[in-house]
């Protein structure tokens, strides 16, 4: 071997050990001190701290933002998307400006390598908590619904931030809030319609309608000539109601174009629809601006609690719209009005699977309306039970068995207390000619009624919880579609038999009950409804708890 052979195998037997050493010298004083900071948080924190844990252990703990040299990765898109919480109705987080310093602060960081390692884990970590945080709000809601009712159980599953985010420290995080907000579609518009609104505001807002007068002039009808009037068209014109000429003329006849305009904002506010600019559609125009963009975030807000998937074939139940439609592949196929639980009696929020339609059904009179209706009604009436086809019957060991009204001591409350009535299915039966069952613990259902007249109101908010259906017929027929054996000419005959008969689905179908004040069409148009339950002042008092 040549002497410089031998000395090539020196300087290779020496080298090699250290870069083997350079190998498995561990973690970097970055790498370190980013555990430690992990490693510091106690249990019991808050739940976005699981997240930024289980996202560094993805990382084997390496920052994931921030550089040796203090520079920041992606800097303008990690402030632009905690820029975005206000775009989602959520609070605005920490500001822009009050991030660049700390950033600055971190660069200029100097002194020795110890201190400087504990500077940029320390930033890395708060970008971290603050991107997950924010992302766990838009993605599952910064409150908790049960706070609204505890009965509330619509939620969406988790989606795993910490491994969504891990995927975008590369690329960066300029799309983490729209992986990981709700997928309806309902959503995208609300957003969009609050961005909207929120520019409107910016100009201004929208202008007062005010008839002035006594009050015989307190509205605005038809062939009228006043200075309202002009003010009325530009109210319309900023809702969208109003365009073209007919929105930026000053005329002050109350138009044709006035008419239609006044109609489009009463079908989008659930008013009566006269094209008159009365009370109520003045009361509605004139809610500030302020306060429907804090409804669209209360409704945001609300569909960050939903389930992402509803069904490609559904039922879905507003309880403020007072309305039912069928949806298949997210286009509506059938929308029928129906009546609501009243305050004191609410129709709760959940989602089960109708499995089962009865014709003809017995009405198994809950304890509570017993209690509170029908034996004081009895009391009052002795022809009570026979008028309205109601049985009495005694609960025994085995179940139950029908007795005569006359063999009951009315007045022992121990022997009233165990009896239970039922209504036998007929014309007056308070279920009608039909029920739609959907397991749930609290015995709601959809149902027919005989009390036809409730759903020409506006407001129809009369049930003791379950949902009343003003065209079972129509939506008998379609949860039945598909079974041959039950043709619309069957379905009707059952429906009047005055005899039992349940009908399992071949095609259960996923029932949604939900509770939204705001929405947004598919052409952009802006409808809400009135606050039957008192939900929207109830979560605003949660927002303001959780800030």
């Amino acid at each position: 071997m040549s002497l410089g052979r031998f000395g090539l195998l020196v300087v290779i037997l020496l080298v090699a050990p250290l870069a083997a050493c350079r190998r498995d010298a561990g973690p970097s004083p970055v790498t370190t001190a980013v555990q430690a900071r992990i490693d510091d948080r106690t249990a019991g924190a808050a739940v976005v701290w699981d997240d930024v844990r289980a996202f560094y252990q993805l990382r084997d703990h390496r920052a994931a933002w921030v550089g040796d040299n203090g520079r920041v990765a992606h800097e303008g898109a990690i402030l632009d998307v905690l820029a975005q919480a206000t775009a989602h109705g959520l609070p605005e987080g920490t500001p822009r400006a009050e991030w660049q310093a700390t950033i600055q602060q971190v660069r200029d960081t100097k002194g020795d390598l110890p201190a400087r390692s504990s500077a940029i884990a320390d930033l890395d970590v708060r970008l971290t908590e603050a991107l997950l945080g924010l992302g766990r709000q838009v993605a599952l809601g910064a409150t908790d619904p049960t706070g609204l009712d505890r009965r509330w159980k619509a939620r969406r599953n988790p989606p795993d931030l910490a491994g969504i985010l891990a995927a975008l420290v590369e690329p960066g995080p300029r799309e983490w809030l729209d992986k990981v907000q709700p997928t309806h579609g309902e959503y995208s518009r609300l957003k969009e319609a609050l961005q909207i609104l929120d520019g409107q505001r910016a100009k201004g807002g929208w202008p007062a309608v005010t008839p002035g007068g006594d009050r015989r002039q307190a509205s605005l009808r038809p062939g009228a000539h006043a200075p309202a009037v002009v003010t009325l068209r530009a109210r319309l014109a900023a809702g969208g109601h109003l365009t073209g000429h007919a929105a930026t003329s000053q005329s002050p006849e109350y138009d044709s174009d006035v008419a239609a305009g006044v109609k489009a904002f009463q079908e989008h506010h659930s008013l009566k629809v006269n094209g008159v600019a009365d009370a109520p559609t003045l009361a509605a125009m004139n809610v500030p601006i302020d306060r429907r963009l804090a409804q669209i975030a209360l409704n945001l807000e609300r569909w960050r609690w939903m389930p992402d998937d509803f069904g490609a074939r559904h039922l879905l139940v507003n309880i403020p719209s007072y309305h039912v439609v069928a949806r298949e592949n997210g286009r509506d196929v059938m929308d029928i009005r129906v009546v609501v639980g009243k305050p004191g009696h609410e129709t709760p929020v959940f989602s089960e699977t109708m499995k089962t339609v009865v014709f003809s059904p017995y009405w198994n009179i809950p304890d509570t309306i017993a209690e509170g209706e029908t034996v004081p009604a009895l009391a009052r009436d002795s022809k009570y039970l026979e008028r309205n086809q109601i049985e009495v019957l005694r609960r025994t060991k085995g179940g139950v068995e029908a007795i005569n009204a006359r063999d009951v001591d009315w007045g022992d409350e121990d022997e009233v207390s165990s009896l239970t009535f039922r209504q036998k299915p007929g014309e007056n039966n308070a279920l009608g000619r039909v029920k739609f069952l959907f397991p749930n613990p609290y015995d709601v259902y959809l149902h027919d009624t005989p009390a036809d007249a409730l759903f020409s109101r506006v407001g129809r908010a009369f049930s003791h919880g379950c949902v009343r259906v003003e065209e079972p017929e129509t939506l008998a027929t379609y949860v039945l579609r598909g079974q041959a054996d039950w043709p619309t000419p069957r379905i009707l005959e059952a429906m009047n038999a005055g005899t039992e008969k349940a009908v399992t689905l071949a095609e259960p179908i996923p029932v949604h009950i939900v509770y939204f004040t705001a929405a947004v069409d598919a052409q952009g148009g802006i409808h809400v409804w009135d606050d039957v339950y008192g939900f929207d002042a109830k979560q605003m008092s949660l927002k303001a708890r959780t800030r």
